[in-house]
């Protein structure tokens, strides 16, 4: 698929910007920039510096700071706004080298960093500034010059609307470097976790839990998992933990109590490490997340944690499982342990496209091949009878299947998986190793570029049932470029099935495709018509129904080429069936429009009178649209309350707008095809990437 190509690119080239970013903070200052012109800069930063003289007039808030001198203005401001602090004694030392981690301290909070992040100084501090790429983990202490600072202060800036991902508690010494390197190149700023505890058993000075609530093999004591499963959250620092934090990623690990399970089970794994101070951290923490709907992406063990604490049933031992059944799982999901060069096992994924809410979103197509997969407990199907969990992705070894993801359809976003592809994204991103991440590196880092987008509270943009599966994984990447999150939208039967599925989104995109069944606008059948089969007639009822549910609930929408036809019929108008025999053309002579197998490409005029489309082409005209079709809107039987705001060759309708509502254009041309850029653009990218941009900021 050309998507995939064209982002892996973008995908490497983010983690070659990624290491070369972080690297500039490092290196020796040349001239060390004082704590006086820091503040200087950064009032001209924050746009201020109107306002330094002003404050140059009012008495010095620090004793070193001369009345009168160059930047006594400066500070003064800077202090009053709090941006920047005294070093004790009423003095700002204004003369003094900077160091990185003053610079960034500085800057966490121009740049509003969440004081719950910031309380405990230096640690949360540096920390906060490493998660957020500000400065190198161990640069704390290095001065820093000028044009370091102003590096730092355009990375303060783009921290604007990036949401905090929580990476969950394993352990004090746990180092999630890789994992913090990944949800930085996926846009969100990375927090590790502190431990979440709990009232029902009591902890030793390290904050593990003490013998007395542990059996001999690790395991929560049954009556104490009992307590942790009433998911009390009162008895818990769960919210204290997650204070400012707008997203989870649970992390892989060690077992989980069996005594946790909602039909309780002895041990049978076999001796492998069962952690019980983490599995009370980690369910408690699940626990919260779906009371509170936290956007959450669980890995492995944080997948059968979310099933766990779902209410699923539970696999101990995968091998097992297979030999009680006469069955060999071939270690399918994680290699033996005397295997040469041991590392994760690598295996396909079947996808459950109707099923899956998220999922395929993230994948776009039906199966995953080349997995990370390391783990011998798991979910079998049955597993989940009697939870909200829906399976939505599966592997099968010797007919039998074991579950590789589920999803809590009933948040925000809730999605788990049984492999690991922050191991594929770490490879490439964190330790410049793409050649090593045999799993799709673009679907990898999509894992966390979705979870990243709903944490952020972006506009979620349906694309309609039925269309081309390649223009579908497109338009995902052309909406996350302008901002939206990109969602299925299912096969609907009916208005109502219509006007609930648009209940989770703020926008909706309807697609090009088959022609469409001339009985919706009262006409006979041509001919000429194509893609005649039940299936179109499917992705009629489909369309109509949720272009009608999208404009009477004033959805934002944008509808291309099909879409905009059907917009018509779906607003009581009919169309022309074969525009070459309307024109009275020949197939060469209609190549203006549909030229197979490229585009055809023309212009298009804008008319006066557009609420929307001169805006986003920024010009009463636009050249070179890709166009495809041989049916368009009849000018004589425009739909009702349908403004024409666009015509091209053969005086052909090219963009309608429905005025009425915040926003509802359709377009007769494919602005997708020139979205992303690339050598096949031809159309400016930038303006076609505007109607998509359009959509996402009427439906934020």
């Amino acid at each position: 698929m050309k998507k995939r190509l064209f982002r892996k690119v973008l995908s490497l080239l983010t983690a070659a910007a990624l290491v070369s970013s972080l690297s500039i903070t490092g290196f020796a200052a040349d001239s060390a920039l004082t704590r006086a012109e820091m503040a200087a800069l950064l009032v001209e930063g924050a746009g201020l510096s109107g306002q330094v003289a002003s404050y140059a007039a009012k008495t010095s808030a620090f004793q070193d700071v001369a009345e009168g001198s160059a930047y006594e203005g400066h500070i003064n401001l800077a202090y009053e706004k709090g941006l920047v602090s005294g070093t004790g004694g009423n003095s700002f030392s204004p003369d003094t080298p900077a160091t990185q981690l003053e610079a960034a301290s500085v800057l966490l909070r121009y740049a509003k960093v969440p004081g719950a992040l910031l309380e405990s100084w230096p640690r949360d501090y540096a920390g906060m500034a490493f998660n957020a790429g500000l400065m190198e983990k161990d640069a704390s202490g290095n001065s820093i010059s000028k044009a370091e600072f102003q590096t730092m202060l355009d990375k303060a800036n783009a921290m604007a609307g990036k949401p905090y991902i929580g990476i969950t508690w394993k352990s004090d010494a746990q180092n999630y470097d890789s994992f913090k390197a990944v949800i930085r190149a996926a846009g969100g700023i990375p927090v590790e976790l502190d431990q979440v505890t709990s009232n029902v058993v009591g902890y030793d000075a390290n904050g593990a839990v003490q013998a007395e609530y542990l059996e001999a093999s690790g395991m929560l004591k049954q009556s104490y998992a009992d307590q942790i499963k009433a998911k009390d959250l009162s008895k818990s620092n769960a919210s204290n933990v997650m204070r400012a934090i707008d997203g989870v990623f649970f992390t892989g690990g060690e077992d989980i109590s069996p005594s946790l399970y909602a039909q309780p089970q002895k041990e049978a794994n076999h001796g492998e490490e069962i952690n019980a101070t983490r599995d009370i951290s980690d369910y408690t923490l699940m626990a919260y997340c779906f009371v509170n709907d936290v956007p959450t992406f669980a890995a492995c063990r944080g997948m059968q944690m979310m099933s766990v604490v779902s209410g699923s049933g539970f696999i101990q031992d995968i091998p097992d499982f297979y030999k009680a059944k006469g069955k060999d799982d071939g270690d399918t999901h994680r290699m033996p342990p005397d295997a040469p060069n041991r590392t994760y096992a690598r295996h396909s994924v079947d996808v459950l496209t109707t099923e899956s809410r998220w999922l395929y979103d993230v994948v776009g197509g039906d199966k995953l091949d080349n997995v990370s997969s390391w783990h011998h407990q798991g979910l079998e199907p049955d597993s989940l009878k009697g939870t909200d969990l829906t399976m939505v992705a599966k592997s099968t070894v010797d007919g039998l299947d074991i579950v590789e993801g589920v999803e809590k359809q009933g948040q925000t976003f809730c999605l788990g998986v049984q492999f690991h592809p922050e191991n594929d994204c770490a490879l490439a991103i964190y330790q410049n190793k793409p050649e090593a991440a045999l799993c799709d590196l673009d679907i990898c880092l999509t894992f966390f570029e979705t979870l990243v987008g709903y944490a952020a509270d972006k506009p979620v943009i349906g694309i309609s049932w039925g269309g081309d599966p390649a223009d579908y994984v497109d338009m995902q990447d052309i909406v996350r470029n302008v901002g939206g999150v990109v969602t299925h939208i299912p096969q609907l039967t009916s208005k109502e099935d219509a006007v609930n599925a648009l209940k989770r989104l703020d926008g909706v995109i309807v697609t090009g495709g088959e022609d469409i069944n001339p009985d919706l606008y009262g006409e006979e059948h041509s001919p000429l018509l194509e893609d005649n089969n039940e299936y179109r007639d499917l992705r009629d009822t489909s369309d109509y129904n949720l272009i009608q549910a999208a404009v009477e609930g004033d959805k934002p929408m944008l509808a291309i080429c099909r879409g905009m036809q059907m917009f018509n019929v779906a607003r009581g108008g009919g169309l022309i069936q074969d525009l070459p025999t309307y024109l009275e053309k020949s197939d060469e002579e209609y190549k203006v429009h549909r030229n197979r197998p490229e585009w055809a490409r023309h212009n298009v005029g804008v008319e006066n009178g557009s609420k929307w489309l001169e805006d986003i082409v920024g010009g009463a005209s636009l050249k070179d649209v890709a166009s495809w079709h041989h049916q368009v809107v009849n000018p004589e039987r425009v739909g009702e309350g349908l403004t024409v705001v666009s015509y091209g060759p053969d005086q052909v309708i090219e963009a309608v707008e429905y005025q009425a509502n915040t926003f509802a254009l359709g377009v007769q041309f494919h602005p997708e095809a020139d979205a992303l850029g690339g050598a096949d653009a031809v159309c400016d990218p930038a303006v076609a990437a505007n109607f998509f941009r359009a959509l996402v900021q009427h439906a934020r």
